[in-house]
């Protein structure tokens, strides 16, 4: 992935502009989170990827995302899984070192080319290749934007959490000037400021790493003069997403249940 910015400059108008990320295939989390944007005015949504793998219902979140006005989709790390085959998980050394390995390593390959037929059948693949590793904005009072999905330097790996330092955010984002960075990818709300950048992590909208999260997104208030960054997180009903994982005979549905949607911490997966 290329540590370069891109050259592309998006002028944004006066207006609300919703900050998403994570969806990760969870239409009843994302319709939940533009339903409650609309009601706090919320009129074109960036979108920070992981859009659609590893949940159940990738083509109908690509249908939800038609419907309103995108600025900016980032490409995130499952897209890249999806659209060229590149796999996560245990290289070929590791798995010959611990063999239990291998039926994860397996089942993740599977979940996605799960999700990439499942486009291809809903005739959304291609929309997927789009996608663009990073972009600029400039608000109306002249603050300067840059969104990403986890860094500059990958979109996997490390990115923006709360314990995030300036000597790392350094590392993630050379050469960056932006005022204000916009990542996801880590699924953990953050909101900080480093060497006078401002790093926003809006949280997942899916998937979260402890159960009892809702769906977290962030708003943007655009003024001529100034801005303002809220953020909100919505509950919605994780029992549907389970119930359609169960139905989806979705490759890794079970573990995914277990990890991100158990009411019981004990249930958890590591």
């Amino acid at each position: 992935m290329s540590t370069s910015v891109s050259d592309e400059l998006v002028e944004l108008e006066a207006g609300v502009l919703g900050v998403v990320t994570d969806i990760h295939g969870n239409p009843y989390a994302l319709e939940a989170v533009l339903s409650h944007g609309a009601q706090r005015g919320v009129e074109r949504w960036l979108v920070l990827g992981d859009v659609v793998a590893m949940g159940p219902e990738p083509g109908w979140v690509m249908d939800q995302l038609t419907e309103v006005d995108v600025v900016a989709f980032v490409t995130g790390n499952t897209e890249r899984y999806v659209v060229s085959g590149d796999r996560p998980g245990a290289t070929f050394e590791e798995v010959v070192a611990d063999p239990t390995l291998l039926p994860r390593l397996v089942e993740l390959a599977e979940t996605f080319s799960w999700t990439k037929g499942y486009l291809q059948g809903a005739g959304s693949l291609d929309a997927l290749r789009t996608f663009v590793p990073n972009v600029q904005f400039r608000f109306p009072d002249g603050t300067r934007a840059l969104a990403v999905h986890a860094s500059l330097v990958a979109d996997d790996g490390d990115g923006i959490t709360p314990e995030l330092d300036e000597a790392t955010a350094t590392t993630l984002f050379p050469a960056c000037d932006a005022d204000i960075v916009f990542g996801g990818h880590t699924h953990r709300a953050t909101d900080l400021t480093l060497g006078g950048t401002r790093y926003v992590n809006p949280g997942s909208a899916s998937n979260h790493p402890e159960p009892h999260v809702w769906a977290s997104y962030s708003i943007v208030r655009l003024g001529d003069r100034d801005h303002n960054i809220e953020h909100h997180q919505v509950p919605y009903d994780k029992q549907l997403v389970v119930d359609s994982m169960k139905r989806s005979g979705m490759p890794g549905s079970d573990f995914l249940i277990r990890r991100y949607f158990s009411t019981d911490p004990s249930q958890a997966a590591s």
